[in-house]
């Protein structure tokens, strides 16, 4: 025995309606001047956090001797915490020769993402990056 299964169209106006409300045509490309203005320089990779995947760093540079590494001048969405100190070791491939080094922190989860060092440059290593 066949059924006949009739489909309505009533709903289909107000779906389609409220699909155009969300979708931007000029997102990307807004996105992308966004981009542009505040970070004009380019960069390695693009860093998340691993924690919550928020993005850190936009503008970087891969370390020349540590693979998983990269140094930046600035973060965003990351907190230095002024009275921690992190030294040198093997697993954090940070030389302990050149001194004291304040942990980075993801600012949204509290993940610990890497160290700055006395010169204000970022090393951060407990990273996701992503292609630019």
């Amino acid at each position: 025995m066949e059924e006949d299964i009739t489909h309505s169209s009533s709903g289909t106006d107000s779906q389609d309606e409220s699909i155009h409300e969300l979708y931007d045509e000029d997102a990307d490309q807004q996105d992308a001047m966004w981009m542009a203005e505040r970070h004009p320089d380019t960069t390695d990779a693009v860093l998340s956090c691993p924690g919550c995947f928020t993005q850190i760093c936009f503008v970087c540079q891969h370390h020349s001797r540590f693979p998983g590494q990269y140094r930046a001048l600035s973060t965003e969405h990351c907190s230095v915490r002024p009275d921690t100190y992190a030294f040198g070791k093997a697993g954090l491939m940070v030389p302990s020769s050149t001194g004291e080094f304040r942990l980075v922190v993801c600012a949204e989860c509290g993940t610990k993402v890497g160290v700055i060092d006395h010169n204000n440059v970022y090393h951060l290593f407990h990273v996701l990056a992503s292609s630019s």
